[in-house]
């Protein structure tokens, strides 16, 4: 296997920062202290890497960028002590350099962690539980299930079963315990699935979970489940919405109503050729122009995609139908995941992180693979050789910006045979 035969430019941190290790890399590299500031520096292609504190990592990257590396080495002293990877540093590259991923790889201590699945039960009877649902549910290493789950489904599954229910006046845990537990239980690496009832999203504290394990670098998945409000209308047979009789639906919480509720979160529906208009109703109705717009393309399927943008800004991106917009604080917690290309049988077992696209489920949705664009992939992940031969027969030479992750030496083998050396990973 070749090796990169050219120094690679590191910046390290930020000019305000102490250098405390410069015998990091076991590759030839050049250290570089710079004034502005560093990310830009990436963006501009004047440095290869960067390396700063994982305390100092923003929420949300740059969109060409991507932290390729979580080390445990302190390399930039003071730090924010209270930050829970004060100790730990983040390696970033540009989204397209598979090679310094690659390069970078042996020091990610990601790969040693697991994966969680807050995963939405359904509500009431056990067979609104999705296929999806079910498929992690068979192949958990561990779950975590609610007080409103139908219990006896979970008879069908061999994981160990934690119960962390909770309901009014009676706390098996409390929230900062399951957090815990849920990330104690990913750095087993673990396939960790978070039970809960109806939709993990809706009232149901996922998205502090979630938080919570993504500012540890944990990866996460959201598995949507059938809502309360979607069983509780069904099997009352009334319609949330109808033509020229209601035009939207409201999800409130009692709790937080009879507290002085927060702002809430505007969901707009086929909404493409619409958002010029949609922009002045907002800003007419007194809403903050820079209030956080999601516009969500093609939801649920494979290539979806995510704009980010806010309200002030909601006129100037072209859209194409199908498209929902999502409005409001909650939509600023959107953070863009890798999509990973997976050949094997079992996508719900592979921990790398990203979203995990199955090939399998392609071949299901009779869709044509010539017609894939593998660029909206990171990476393409093989679990034998006969499967790189497949990929290649289909698509050709892939091009060098996805990462090759290889499981076993001789599919690690087959790859380098075609030419596919720096961008090869081996599992």
């Amino acid at each position: 296997m070749a090796s990169n035969p050219d120094p690679v430019h590191v910046v390290i941190g930020h000019s305000k920062h102490p250098l405390s290790d410069r015998t990091l890399f076991s590759f030839p590299c050049v250290l570089m202290m710079l004034e502005g500031d560093p990310f830009q520096a990436l963006l501009d292609g004047k440095v290869d890497a960067l390396v700063i504190p994982a305390a100092d990592l923003p929420y949300r990257l740059p969109a060409r960028l991507e932290a390729a590396a979580l080390i445990t080495q302190t390399i930039i002293q003071d730090v924010d002590a209270s930050h829970p990877l004060h100790d730990k540093s983040v390696i970033v590259v540009q989204h397209d350099r598979a090679d310094l991923k690659v390069l970078f790889s042996l020091m990610d201590i990601r790969h040693t962690y697991g994966k969680v699945y807050l995963t939405g039960g359904g509500a009431g009877v056990r067979d609104y539980l999705t296929i999806r649902a079910d498929a992690l549910l068979r192949n958990a290493d561990v779950i975590f299930y609610d007080d409103l789950i139908d219990t006896g489904l979970l008879d069908f599954y061999t994981a160990e079963k934690i119960f962390v229910g909770k309901r009014k006046g009676r706390h098996h845990a409390d929230q900062d315990a399951i957090n815990q537990q849920l990330y104690h239980a990913a750095l087993k690496k673990q396939v960790v699935v978070r039970l809960k009832g109806g939709d993990p999203l809706i009232f149901g504290r996922g998205g502090e979970e979630m938080a919570y394990l993504m500012d540890r670098q944990i990866d996460v998945e959201i598995v949507a489940g059938v809502s309360a409000v979607q069983s509780a209308a069904a099997s009352a047979g009334i319609p949330l919405t109808l033509r020229a009789v209601s035009g939207g639906v409201t999800l409130l919480s009692a709790h937080n109503a009879l507290a002085g509720a927060a702002d809430r979160t505007l969901v707009y529906y086929m909404c493409a050729s619409r958002l010029k208009e949609l922009q002045t109703t907002l800003i007419d109705e007194g809403i903050d122009p820079k209030m956080p717009v999601a516009l969500v393309y093609k939801a649920g399927f494979i290539d979806e995609s995510v704009t980010l943008i806010s309200i002030d800004s909601m006129h100037l991106p072209e859209q194409v139908s199908p498209l929902l917009a999502i409005i409001g604080q909650t939509a600023s917690l959107y953070r863009k995941r890798p999509k990973i290309l997976f050949t094997g049988p079992a996508p719900c077992r592979c921990l790398l992180p990203g979203k995990i696209i199955s090939m399998n489920s392609l071949k299901n949705s009779r869709k044509n693979f010539k017609d894939i664009d593998l660029f909206m992939f990171s990476g393409i992940a093989f679990t034998c050789p006969e499967e790189v031969e497949i990929i290649s027969d289909i698509f050709g030479v892939v091009s060098s910006h996805l990462v090759l992750y290889a499981y076993g030496k001789y599919t690690a083998e087959k790859l380098w045979e075609l030419g596919y050396n720096r961008t090869v990973l081996v599992l």
